[in-house]
């Protein structure tokens, strides 16, 4: 902060002597305005040049501080669901709510955990297998896992419509080039209306993985 500080202070007072300058000479000089202005204008250039390299871009500060903005938030976040598993821990609303937290961090053996413990709280429920299934999947770099399988089956032993659970199957399944699984599993969903409010990305999802199979042929 202290060298962005000075460095806008520098541009500054180069600014000022500059303009300094000019209002001195303005009147000696009206023959040679023209040369005067373009040395002028060139003073300028070399002045923005040197607050760019000093600064860097404006909308690249800007980005960098919305970042440190939004990882405070989530650590606040983190903390404040933490507080209230301490004060609360049978609360099973409050446990999902520290296991989404752990999500939105990346946080995703901290979130499987918890998810466990709301499972140990509330008795076996497809959507928080679900939860679970998906955190397993992306701890584990987006793999299909023994374990992160193991969730999704109970889910679906509980619910076999869950879309949550279908969704990443599906998901997976696309990654993996197994494109008609993928059909297979969204077009589950899209037949059975379980997912109303994701029928057109299902839709487009399907479209999509249809079009890779028949370049596969």
């Amino acid at each position: 902060m202290i060298g962005l500080t000075a460095s806008m202070a520098a541009c500054g007072i180069v600014f000022l002597a500059a303009l300094v300058i000019y209002h001195r000479t303005r009147a000696s000089l009206a023959a040679e305005k023209l040369p005067f202005m373009a040395g002028f204008a060139a003073a300028v250039l070399v002045l923005s040049a040197a607050s760019y390299a000093a600064l860097g871009r404006w909308s690249d500060w800007q980005e960098q501080k919305v970042d440190r903005e939004v990882n405070y938030l989530l650590a606040a976040k983190v903390t404040e669901a933490q507080r209230r598993v301490k004060n609360a821990p049978e609360n099973i609303a409050a446990q999902i709510e520290l296991a989404e937290a752990y999500l939105e961090v990346g946080r995703y053996q901290d979130a499987a955990d918890v998810f466990d413990v709301c499972l140990t709280l509330g008795g076996p429920k497809a959507e928080i297998y679900a939860r679970k299934a998906f955190a397993l999947y992306y701890r584990d770099g987006r793999k299909m896992t023994a374990q992160a399988r193991a969730a999704a089956d109970q889910a679906l032993a509980l619910n076999k419509l869950d879309v949550q659970t279908r969704m990443l199957l599906g998901q997976d399944a696309f990654l993996n080039e197994r494109y008609a699984e993928a059909i297979r599993q969204w077009r589950m969903l899209l037949d059975s209306g379980a997912a109303p409010a994701q029928e057109r990305a299902l839709r487009n999802a399907i479209a999509n993985a249809e079009s890779r199979a028949r370049k596969q042929d």
